[in-house]
């Protein structure tokens, strides 16, 4: 089996160019990289530098940051419309969340800002579409405006139409599908597989408690699921508020919402407490990395 070894400096203008841009490399990469001066230290970081802010960077977005949040499976995902009448048939978002989701990420990895900034930022870039999930009535038409959310709940990743989206069901929430993405994407910690032959949620639970949560912790009784469910379930629980269509709500079924969880043994009561613990947690930057 052969061993690591340093790349040539050819070899790494090619990785390079490949991974920022999904391109081949330009004439200044390969002169450098001929001379032998692409692997220096200095002149790496400058390139690095140069190629980000390049308009071609915008792959780096459009391509990684893609793939590492899944967002793909948005295409398989059409929520229910006699439940989602805001997020379906004609009222589609799906296109407009997933633009305001690459606009936030590029202007968070294309910029000097620390990548913790991705759990909680301020702002984002929204178009009327997008506004009106968001419950914001100021903004008009197809243009993405970048704002500042004075909501506190859609800070960050977790507070994006996109990233609720793809981790509901298409006709309710999904405490376990939202917990497992997060330990998955943001902690790189992905739960075991399954095992075989566990009932589903609707057909594991009597009684119809009144909420996903109540279903959820019934279902997490099985001594086969409580290992992973009891470290998935209360990261899902935080996003409990938003909707499978990505809208904040304060109750479900008449109930108030209980959105407290716990990471890592200490507790939050919400969302933005959740995405300070991951914003702080020292797995985010080696995640991101490693992905």
């Amino acid at each position: 089996e052969q061993g690591s070894r340093p790349l040539n400096d050819l070899e790494l203008a090619s990785r390079l160019s490949f991974f920022l841009w999904s391109s081949l490399p330009d004439e200044e990469l390969l002169s450098l990289a001929e001379k032998g001066q692409l692997s220096k230290p200095d002149v790496l970081k400058a390139q690095v530098h140069r190629m980000i802010v390049d308009p071609r960077g915008i792959s780096l977005t459009r391509d990684f940051a893609f793939q590492w949040l899944n967002i793909a499976k948005m295409d398989s995902i059409v929520p229910s419309a006699a439940l989602f009448q805001h997020a379906s048939g004609v009222y589609d978002p799906r296109a407009a969340l997933k633009k305001e989701l690459e606009l936030f990420m590029d202007s968070i990895l294309r910029s000097d800002r620390p990548v913790t900034d991705l759990l909680t930022a301020d702002h984002t870039f929204i178009n009327e579409q997008v506004a009106l999930i968001y419950g914001y009535t100021d903004i008009r038409g197809n243009g993405f405006h970048k704002v500042t959310l004075t909501d506190p709940n859609r800070h960050g990743l977790l507070g994006k139409g996109a990233v609720l989206m793809v981790t509901a069901n298409p006709n309710r929430t999904a405490p376990v599908l939202r917990g497992a993405w997060i330990m998955e994407r943001i902690l790189g910690t992905p739960p075991a597989v399954p095992p075989p032959n566990v009932p589903d949620l609707g057909d594991a639970v009597k009684g119809k408690p009144a909420t996903v949560r109540e279903q959820t912790e019934i279902h997490r009784r099985n001594a086969a699921c409580a290992s992973c469910h009891a470290v998935m379930d209360p990261l899902g629980f935080a996003l409990e508020n938003f909707d499978g269509g990505g809208q904040f709500r304060d109750n479900e079924r008449g109930s108030p919402i209980d959105a407290s969880g716990v990471l890592d043994g200490k507790e939050f009561k919400d969302v933005q407490g959740l995405a300070t613990a991951l914003h702080d947690h020292p797995q985010l930057p080696g995640c991101l990395v490693k992905r």
